[in-house]
């Protein structure tokens, strides 16, 4: 693992710098009108075949697309759905072995090794036990020759986000296992330095979709035929986890923790105003905290009515001078406090967000009701951790 930098460290993006109309010329010569990203996993299927795992069947050379079979809509089929974001670094599979549904990504050998250790590390023998690691669990590494890349393997996963949250008890349980692995990581002096967000929590979505579901169309079965039959998150509670350790660094205890600025998806970070040259080095930690808090702020006490309860702690979380943000022991602290002290009929209160349209709102409150009192009867707890921390799992119909 890596100590700290003597230098700023250079992260760019990098981007095409062909005209855009000679990529939309390559896309629309393509018969699936597969973009460049997709057509990389295209090219190299074979060798992925051979690692073990199947593509879908959008990216299987010489494909004989569905839509030009039947001529209908191109939307109706599996093989059109595509993901408008996807890159060449990360696609789900299955693997051949069991069906397993996975994500694959691609890290090239020259590029970002700390991933790699890293994501080893937290899955090794010595730490997957822990409750508090909420790393995304790999699960296994492939090296592909032919490539220079490495393929890490992870579960298939959803964003945090996806099913909307229903209630404050749902949230209690999410927030919870987040700080957790926050906290997990600050303690082996690993700072996880990218924004926290939609793109890099998820969730773990074996027990609310059993029958799994489409990695585009998030809605529909693996086959796009159906809608995808799903539970709440009360009725079969989700493990959440961080992903994406490629900026992740490990930093000696010994030494005061400082680096140089990485401009990412969070534009408001106080301590990243002004040009480059301007920003001093910052404790990755406290931005961290940051990081979390800003989270917890734009994606639940601005979106939602009834975060009053959280606002102090996100507050500090999110104060503009560093050295002022609490430690991640003390949010965590804190958070089991205030959340503590939250009444079983606000836990189990609807999530009513601020622009909700107020047509569908009663409707929303009549299926609340309803799903609220299958919950008493049953006594399905009020804050829904998952089941391998010591909640036990009832059985309940899906949620369709």
């Amino acid at each position: 693992m890596s100590q700290l930098p003597g230098a700023p460290l250079a992260h760019t993006y990098s981007s095409d710098s062909r005209d855009y109309r000679a990529l939309a010329r390559e896309v629309l010569a393509d018969p699936g009108e597969r973009r460049p990203g997709e057509r990389y996993w295209s090219r190299h299927q074979k060798d992925i075949e051979a690692a073990g795992y199947m593509l879908r069947p959008r990216y299987r050379e010489d494909r004989m697309f569905s839509w030009t079979r039947w001529g209908l809509p191109r939307s109706w089929f599996e093989d059109w759905q595509r993901d408008w974001l996807m890159s060449s670094v990360v696609l789900d599979a299955t693997r051949i072995l069991d069906g397993k549904q996975v994500i694959l990504k691609r890290l090239a050998d020259t590029l970002m090794p700390e991933e790699i250790d890293l994501t080893r590390l937290f899955s090794s023998e010595k730490y997957k036990l822990n409750h508090k690691n909420h790393c995304i669990p790999l699960i296994e590494t492939k090296h592909l020759e032919e490539l220079s890349s490495t393929l890490l393997v992870f579960p298939r996963m959803r964003p945090y986000n996806n099913p909307r949250f229903r209630t404050f008890g749902e949230f209690v349980a999410f927030a919870t296992q987040i700080i957790e692995g926050l906290e997990f990581m600050h303690e082996l002096h690993i700072a996880h330095r990218l924004v926290i967000s939609d793109g890099n929590v998820v969730l773990d979505p074996s027990d609310m979709y059993p029958h799994s579901f489409h990695p585009v169309k998030m809605n529909r079965t693996k086959n796009f035929h159906w809608f995808a039959k799903s539970y709440t998150r009360t009725q079969r509670p989700p493990r959440y986890f961080l992903i994406d350790f490629g900026l992740s660094r490990y930093y000696d205890p010994a030494r005061v923790p400082l680096d140089y600025a990485i401009r990412g998806g969070d534009k408001s970070v106080p301590e990243f105003r002004g040009l480059p040259a301007q920003c001093p080095p910052y404790n990755p930690f406290q931005t961290d905290i940051y990081y979390l808090g800003n989270m917890l702020r734009t994606d639940f006490v601005q979106k939602y009515y009834g975060f009053e309860w959280l606002e102090p702690l996100v507050a500090d979380m999110c104060h503009e001078d560093p050295s002022m943000r609490p430690p991640i022991g003390v949010v965590a602290s804190r958070f089991a406090e205030v959340s503590s002290a939250l009444t079983t009929w606000k836990l189990r209160s609807r999530l009513v967000g601020r622009k909700d349209s107020f047509i569908f709102g009663p409707f929303r409150w009549i299926r609340h009701v309803y799903r609220t009192t299958g919950y008493l009867i049953t006594c399905t707890p009020a804050v829904p951790m998952p089941h391998d921390e010591g909640q036990s799992r009832d059985n309940h119909t899906p949620d369709v």
